[in-house]
């Protein structure tokens, strides 16, 4: 997937180039909500029920537009946050649980509403985050180990958000909401030489952030 959002990305930036096309670069700094559901599963005679979780966490993101310009107030973007998540069960009985999650990118498609002194948007993506390394799990009478895992998170964004007018040298200044459904990660384990079992999750995630830009 990250090879086909490189492809989409790059392909809209020779289209905007031919066009000669604007754009803006930015960065972003903004708090998240992650809302997560570990699904009910079963373990030998045991089942286990599904859990929900809630993290709010800071985040920073960089990102690039570029308009199209035979559709006034559409344009292309990529956001990238450039770091890498832990994400941790805080159970005691789980404590070693987690993932790392890096290489965040969104490709999206946004369109602007001048209003003269400022300018309304929406937008609409598509994310995706590698998930590098499932973390074993240690139990009070051994450990589990990871047989497979999901290697990615990914799923459908949409957002709102204004900008301001320009106030020198092409900066502008914007507030945004975003809304992310990530599609069902899984992985497998066994404990002890145990029969495998697989364990599935679902996340939502939920952004609020204010970000600087410049436009070219």
């Amino acid at each position: 997937m990250k090879k086909i959002l490189g492809i989409l990305f790059g392909a809209s930036l020779i289209l905007a180039s031919s066009a000669n096309a604007g754009g803006v670069l930015g960065l972003k700094y903004g708090t998240g909500e992650l809302d997560a559901t570990k699904n009910s599963y079963t373990a030998g005679s045991t089942t286990y029920a599904a859990a929900s979780k809630t993290k709010d966490n800071e985040y920073g993101a960089i990102f690039a537009e570029l308009e199209i310009a035979t559709v006034d107030g559409l344009s292309l973007g990529l956001e990238v946050i450039p770091f890498t998540a832990t994400i941790m069960l805080e159970n005691a009985k789980e404590a070693a649980t987690g993932a790392e999650v890096d290489g965040h990118t969104t490709i999206y498609a946004q369109y602007m509403y001048d209003m003269g002194q400022g300018g309304l948007y929406a937008k609409v993506g598509y994310a995706k985050a590698d998930i590098s390394k499932v973390k074993q799990t240690a139990q009070s009478s051994g450990t589990s180990t990871v047989n497979s895992q999901s290697n990615s998170l990914e799923g459908p964004m949409v957002g709102i958000g204004y900008q301001s007018v320009e106030f020198g040298e092409g900066f502008v200044a914007r507030a945004e909401a975003t809304y992310t459904d990530y599609d069902d990660i899984s992985v497998t384990t066994s404990s002890l030489g145990s029969t495998s079992v697989k364990k599935t999750a679902s996340a939502e995630l939920t952004t609020f952030s204010i970000s600087l830009a410049k436009s070219f």
